[in-house]
């Protein structure tokens, strides 16, 4: 048993070490406007791919309505610099690209679809002595909610220009 234990330290302390420099998958937990798990994976040497599950807000944003959403799923794609610096253990790189976001709406309409589209720019830390990236990014965009209207006949259809504010950190393989 204590030979296993052992073994099982060694073995953490190891991943704990490992350069993270150049990962090839990366899953933790987002925030800002919302809360939600992420997933990226870098399916080139810039691209990658960022996929999002979470409790998503925007607040309204002048035209008479905001929204909460559970869940939302967003996508983003986009270009990924080499690291721009490096120094103290981190390098620092830059990304920009496109995101949509589809999910189920929650603003006191009694539930309505969400559809929205927008670009997304942010700046990445990765430890390199650790198996950890941090994120920040803002994220502008465009969405409409749509489903029954319950104060009259038909659908009804809701625009916003949106953004969120987000700060991630990954655990990077």
């Amino acid at each position: 048993m204590k030979k296993i234990f052992t073994l099982c330290v060694v073995a953490l302390v190891a991943a704990m070490t490992v350069s993270a420099k150049d990962y090839k998958h990366s899953v933790g937990m987002v925030g800002g406007l919302g809360v939600g798990a992420q997933y990226k994976t870098m399916i080139t040497d810039h691209f990658t791919i960022l996929a999002e599950l979470g409790y998503f807000t925007c607040p309204d944003g002048g035209e008479g309505w905001g929204y909460m959403g559970a869940p939302i799923v967003n996508g983003v794609f986009a270009y990924q610099t080499s690291p721009l610096a490096e120094g103290n253990g981190i390098k620092l790189s830059v990304y920009a690209g496109g995101q949509t976001k589809l999910g189920y709406v929650l603003d006191g309409w009694d539930g309505l679809g969400l559809f929205g589209v927008g670009a997304a720019a942010g700046i990445e830390a990765n430890m390199i002595n650790a198996p950890i990236a941090f994120s920040f990014d803002f994220r502008p965009g465009y969405a409409m909610s749509f489903g029954k209207n319950y104060y009259g006949p038909g659908t009804m259809t809701l625009h916003q220009f949106d953004y969120s504010v987000n700060v991630g950190v990954r655990y990077t393989f």
